[in-house]
């Protein structure tokens, strides 16, 4: 990745944590939690298109055996939702 898109990314994520979380809190995932809560507001809360973000994040990350199962878990949870 071009570490002027990851160093933007960061001040990104560190400006957005300390405008969602409460003062004092602590996690080992902040940065994880911030990207979620980031990506579900740019999608609009949009399952869909969260689902694809994550799905392009496991590709990209060689999560294969992973996303065939991911793909068949979305497409039943999301016929449920349909029925």
């Amino acid at each position: 990745m071009n570490k002027n898109i990851r160093a933007k990314l960061k001040e990104i994520i560190d400006q957005t944590k300390k405008e969602i979380f409460v003062k004092g809190y602590e996690s080992k995932f902040i940065e994880q939690e911030t990207m979620g809560v980031l990506l579900s507001q740019y999608f609009k809360w949009d399952g869909r298109s969260i689902y694809k973000v994550a799905y392009n994040a496991f590709e990209d990350s060689n999560f294969h055996n992973f996303n065939e199962k991911f793909v068949d878990l979305w497409e039943e949870t999301e016929q449920k939702n349909y029925e």
